[in-house]
């Protein structure tokens, strides 16, 4: 029976660049010892061991398949949402919302 010894899943990771950060996925993958013996790295593409060809998937699967939380399949919300608190607290912001407001009441108005 073949063991999965470690397993990571999905995730970002993330690279602070000169215009902000890139987020980089980095899928599942799994440390798995093979019946035969051998010790591979398998990932969804690559799931048979080179020594005996037997198939992995369902177990590679199962590593995979767990939910991730929000956290981990959208990093960037938390920075998101700090930058729009932060935009909100400023007030030219606040007068761009009424400006725009106000706009749109006047294009709705001429298209009547």
């Amino acid at each position: 029976m073949s063991k999965v010894k470690v397993s990571i899943e999905g995730h970002y990771e993330v690279q602070q660049t000169s215009y902000g950060k890139d987020y980089l996925w980095q899928p599942a993958h799994a440390l798995i010892e093979c019946d035969c013996g051998r010790v591979m790295d398998v990932d969804e593409h690559h799931t048979i061991c080179p020594n005996c060809g037997t198939e992995h998937a369902a177990l590679m699967r199962q590593v995979a398949g767990r939910h991730l939380s929000d956290d981990v399949l959208h990093p960037w919300h938390r920075d998101y949402d700090e930058w729009q608190r932060f935009k909100e607290g400023r007030g030219e912001y606040q007068e761009w919302l009424e400006q725009r407001a106000l706009d749109l009441d006047e294009e709705a108005k001429d298209t009547a």
